[in-house]
Protein backbone atom coordinates (compact mmCIF):
# COMPACT_ATOMS: atom_id res chain seq x y z
CA UNK A 1 0.00 0.00 0.00
CA UNK A 2 2.95 2.87 1.28
CA UNK A 3 4.65 1.44 -1.94
CA UNK A 4 1.90 2.18 -4.85
CA UNK A 5 1.52 5.79 -2.35
CA UNK A 6 5.01 6.51 -3.03
CA UNK A 7 4.96 5.50 -6.81
CA UNK A 8 1.95 7.63 -7.56
CA UNK A 9 3.18 11.01 -5.43
CA UNK A 10 6.01 12.58 -7.42
CA UNK A 11 7.41 14.90 -5.42
CA UNK A 12 8.60 17.98 -7.28
CA UNK A 13 12.65 19.66 -6.32
CA UNK A 14 10.61 22.91 -5.63
CA UNK A 15 8.78 20.95 -3.07
CA UNK A 16 9.40 21.96 0.39
CA UNK A 17 11.37 19.97 2.71
CA UNK A 18 8.29 19.77 5.32
CA UNK A 19 6.16 18.63 2.87
CA UNK A 20 8.84 15.48 1.86
CA UNK A 21 8.69 12.01 2.93
CA UNK A 22 10.94 10.61 5.77
CA UNK A 23 10.51 7.30 4.65
CA UNK A 24 12.48 4.35 7.38
CA UNK A 25 12.95 0.00 7.33
CA UNK A 26 10.84 -0.78 10.55
CA UNK A 27 14.24 -2.61 11.18
CA UNK A 28 15.86 1.15 11.66
CA UNK A 29 12.65 2.68 13.65
CA UNK A 30 12.89 -0.01 16.42
CA UNK A 31 16.80 0.50 16.74
CA UNK A 32 18.24 2.82 18.80
CA UNK A 33 19.47 6.38 17.01
CA UNK A 34 21.87 7.83 19.65
CA UNK A 35 20.80 11.12 17.99
CA UNK A 36 20.02 14.51 19.84
CA UNK A 37 17.30 16.58 18.53
CA UNK A 38 19.87 18.98 16.36
CA UNK A 39 21.07 16.01 14.71
CA UNK A 40 17.65 14.18 14.72
CA UNK A 41 16.95 16.93 12.38
CA UNK A 42 19.46 16.53 10.00
CA UNK A 43 19.26 13.11 9.99
CA UNK A 44 15.75 13.40 8.95
CA UNK A 45 16.04 17.11 6.54
CA UNK A 46 18.63 14.68 4.36
CA UNK A 47 15.83 11.55 4.57
CA UNK A 48 13.64 13.54 3.18
CA UNK A 49 15.67 14.40 0.36
CA UNK A 50 15.71 11.05 -0.32
CA UNK A 51 13.28 8.36 -3.07
CA UNK A 52 12.96 5.49 -0.63
CA UNK A 53 11.49 3.52 -3.92
CA UNK A 54 14.27 4.90 -6.16
CA UNK A 55 17.35 2.75 -6.73
CA UNK A 56 19.48 5.67 -6.80
CA UNK A 57 22.31 4.90 -3.68
CA UNK A 58 21.75 6.97 -0.68
CA UNK A 59 24.96 7.32 -0.03
CA UNK A 60 25.49 10.20 -2.34
CA UNK A 61 26.67 13.39 -0.69
CA UNK A 62 23.14 15.48 0.56
CA UNK A 63 23.06 18.93 0.76
CA UNK A 64 21.25 20.83 3.46
CA UNK A 65 21.52 24.71 3.26
CA UNK A 66 20.62 26.66 6.63
CA UNK A 67 17.97 28.56 4.83
CA UNK A 68 15.48 25.32 4.21
CA UNK A 69 16.35 23.92 7.87
CA UNK A 70 15.25 27.18 9.28
CA UNK A 71 12.17 27.23 7.39
CA UNK A 72 11.23 23.82 8.20
CA UNK A 73 11.48 23.44 11.82
CA UNK A 74 10.17 26.97 12.43
CA UNK A 75 13.99 28.46 13.99
CA UNK A 76 15.24 31.60 13.26
CA UNK A 77 18.50 31.81 10.86
CA UNK A 78 21.22 32.10 13.25
CA UNK A 79 19.73 29.22 15.15
CA UNK A 80 19.80 27.03 12.33
CA UNK A 81 23.22 27.45 10.90
CA UNK A 82 24.32 26.83 14.42
CA UNK A 83 22.41 23.53 14.44
CA UNK A 84 23.63 22.32 10.90
CA UNK A 85 27.26 22.98 11.67
CA UNK A 86 27.55 21.41 15.34
CA UNK A 87 25.08 18.57 14.64
CA UNK A 88 26.78 17.83 11.69
CA UNK A 89 30.22 17.53 13.25
CA UNK A 90 28.74 14.96 16.14
CA UNK A 91 26.70 13.55 13.77
CA UNK A 92 29.60 11.83 12.38
CA UNK A 93 30.61 9.97 15.80
CA UNK A 94 26.78 8.27 16.25
CA UNK A 95 25.19 5.37 15.52
CA UNK A 96 22.18 3.46 15.52
CA UNK A 97 21.85 0.41 17.91
CA UNK A 98 20.11 -2.50 16.80
CA UNK A 99 18.93 -5.18 19.63
CA UNK A 100 18.54 -9.06 18.44
CA UNK A 101 17.71 -12.18 20.45
CA UNK A 102 19.66 -15.18 19.86
CA UNK A 103 19.98 -18.25 21.12
CA UNK A 104 22.68 -17.73 23.60
CA UNK A 105 21.26 -14.24 24.74
CA UNK A 106 20.77 -10.64 23.60
CA UNK A 107 22.67 -9.65 20.46
CA UNK A 108 23.83 -5.81 19.81
CA UNK A 109 25.07 -4.72 16.45
CA UNK A 110 26.14 -0.81 15.93
CA UNK A 111 26.42 0.84 12.92
CA UNK A 112 27.36 4.19 11.66
CA UNK A 113 24.73 6.74 10.30
CA UNK A 114 27.18 8.72 8.20
CA UNK A 115 31.01 7.98 6.69
CA UNK A 116 31.28 11.92 5.24
CA UNK A 117 30.32 15.39 6.58
CA UNK A 118 31.59 18.99 5.24
CA UNK A 119 29.92 22.13 6.41
CA UNK A 120 30.56 25.55 3.80
CA UNK A 121 31.18 28.50 6.69
CA UNK A 122 30.86 30.99 3.82
CA UNK A 123 27.74 29.24 1.94
CA UNK A 124 25.58 28.15 4.60
CA UNK A 125 25.17 24.54 3.85
CA UNK A 126 25.88 21.05 5.39
CA UNK A 127 26.77 17.82 3.44
CA UNK A 128 26.67 14.67 5.09
CA UNK A 129 27.08 11.14 3.09
CA UNK A 130 24.59 7.70 4.35
CA UNK A 131 27.29 4.79 5.36
CA UNK A 132 27.08 1.78 2.40
CA UNK A 133 25.78 0.09 5.80
CA UNK A 134 22.24 2.16 6.57
CA UNK A 135 21.99 2.72 2.94
CA UNK A 136 19.62 -0.14 2.39
CA UNK A 137 17.26 0.89 5.09
CA UNK A 138 16.40 3.98 3.32
CA UNK A 139 16.44 3.58 -0.76
CA UNK A 140 15.03 0.90 -2.47
CA UNK A 141 12.02 0.14 0.43
CA UNK A 142 9.68 -2.13 -1.19
CA UNK A 143 7.74 -3.40 2.30
CA UNK A 144 8.37 -3.54 5.88
CA UNK A 145 8.86 0.25 5.88
CA UNK A 146 7.78 3.64 7.47
CA UNK A 147 6.97 6.63 6.04
CA UNK A 148 5.60 10.31 7.22
CA UNK A 149 5.58 13.59 6.26
CA UNK A 150 8.48 15.48 7.56
CA UNK A 151 6.20 18.19 8.51
CA UNK A 152 4.20 15.84 10.83
CA UNK A 153 7.48 15.90 13.34
CA UNK A 154 9.16 19.46 12.70
CA UNK A 155 7.37 21.08 15.74
CA UNK A 156 8.86 18.51 18.09
CA UNK A 157 11.15 19.91 20.59
CA UNK A 158 11.79 16.36 22.40
CA UNK A 159 13.75 13.80 20.81
CA UNK A 160 11.66 10.99 22.99
CA UNK A 161 8.56 12.80 21.09
CA UNK A 162 10.17 12.23 17.93
CA UNK A 163 11.23 8.13 18.44
CA UNK A 164 7.85 7.84 20.20
CA UNK A 165 6.27 9.37 17.38
CA UNK A 166 7.96 6.99 14.64
CA UNK A 167 7.42 4.16 16.36
CA UNK A 168 3.69 4.70 16.51
CA UNK A 169 3.49 5.74 12.52
CA UNK A 170 5.08 1.69 11.75
CA UNK A 171 1.65 1.05 13.42
CA UNK A 172 -0.74 3.54 11.44
CA UNK A 173 -2.64 1.02 9.68
CA UNK A 174 -4.03 -0.24 13.24
CA UNK A 175 -3.57 2.73 15.45
CA UNK A 176 -2.19 0.11 18.50
CA UNK A 177 1.85 -0.65 19.09
CA UNK A 178 2.26 -3.37 21.77
CA UNK A 179 5.77 -3.46 22.80
CA UNK A 180 7.45 -5.53 25.75
CA UNK A 181 9.44 -3.35 28.46
CA UNK A 182 12.85 -4.46 26.90
CA UNK A 183 12.31 -3.42 23.57
CA UNK A 184 10.80 0.39 24.36
CA UNK A 185 13.64 0.94 26.91
CA UNK A 186 15.90 -0.06 23.74
CA UNK A 187 14.01 2.17 21.51
CA UNK A 188 13.81 5.46 23.30
CA UNK A 189 17.54 4.50 24.98
CA UNK A 190 16.05 4.80 28.40
CA UNK A 191 18.91 6.04 31.11
CA UNK A 192 19.40 2.56 33.11
CA UNK A 193 17.80 4.68 36.34
CA UNK A 194 14.31 4.75 34.09
CA UNK A 195 14.95 1.27 33.49
CA UNK A 196 15.04 0.37 37.01
CA UNK A 197 12.00 2.62 37.95
CA UNK A 198 9.07 2.63 35.85
CA UNK A 199 7.34 5.46 37.58
CA UNK A 200 11.03 7.27 36.60
CA UNK A 201 10.23 6.87 33.36
CA UNK A 202 6.32 7.55 32.90
CA UNK A 203 7.07 10.82 34.68
CA UNK A 204 9.90 11.52 32.46
CA UNK A 205 9.43 10.13 29.04
CA UNK A 206 6.59 8.43 27.84
CA UNK A 207 3.98 11.27 29.44
CA UNK A 208 6.10 14.49 28.21
CA UNK A 209 6.27 12.57 24.91
CA UNK A 210 2.61 11.67 24.50
CA UNK A 211 1.53 15.12 25.61
CA UNK A 212 3.80 16.92 23.16
CA UNK A 213 2.67 14.14 20.25
CA UNK A 214 -1.10 15.60 21.14
CA UNK A 215 -0.34 18.89 21.12
CA UNK A 216 1.82 19.33 18.02
CA UNK A 217 1.68 16.10 16.23
CA UNK A 218 -1.41 16.02 15.56
CA UNK A 219 -2.40 12.34 17.30
CA UNK A 220 -5.00 11.48 20.15
CA UNK A 221 -3.22 8.98 21.91
CA UNK A 222 -3.89 6.95 25.33
CA UNK A 223 -1.73 4.04 26.77
CA UNK A 224 -1.42 1.74 29.40
CA UNK A 225 1.09 -0.26 30.97
CA UNK A 226 0.33 -4.15 31.33
CA UNK A 227 2.26 -5.52 34.55
CA UNK A 228 4.01 -9.30 33.98
CA UNK A 229 4.06 -10.54 37.82
CA UNK A 230 5.43 -7.74 39.84
CA UNK A 231 6.96 -5.59 37.13
CA UNK A 232 5.78 -3.79 33.82
CA UNK A 233 6.11 -6.52 31.34
CA UNK A 234 4.70 -4.56 27.88
CA UNK A 235 3.19 -1.22 26.94
CA UNK A 236 -0.28 -0.60 24.96
CA UNK A 237 -0.11 2.78 22.96
CA UNK A 238 -3.79 2.99 20.99
CA UNK A 239 -3.68 6.24 19.03
CA UNK A 240 -5.61 8.05 16.33
CA UNK A 241 -5.49 11.23 14.24
CA UNK A 242 -7.04 14.21 15.83
CA UNK A 243 -9.61 15.31 13.22
CA UNK A 244 -10.50 18.71 15.19
CA UNK A 245 -6.53 19.45 14.77
CA UNK A 246 -6.26 18.06 11.29
CA UNK A 247 -9.57 19.99 9.57
CA UNK A 248 -7.88 23.37 11.23
CA UNK A 249 -4.53 22.44 9.87
CA UNK A 250 -6.51 21.82 6.33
Amino acid sequence: MKRQLAERIEISKETSLANRNVSMSNQIIQAAHSLTLSEKRIVSAALAQLDSITKVPATKPIRITGLEFAECFQIDDSTAYGQLKDGSQSLFKRYISRAFEGPSGRKIEKIRWVDRIAYHDGEGYVEISFTTHVAPHLTMLGKQFTTYKLRQASALRSIHSWRLFENLQQWESTGRWVVNIEDFHHTMEATPSYRKNFAQLRKWVIEPAVRELQTNANLQIKWKPVKMGRRVGRLIFEFTPNRQMALALD
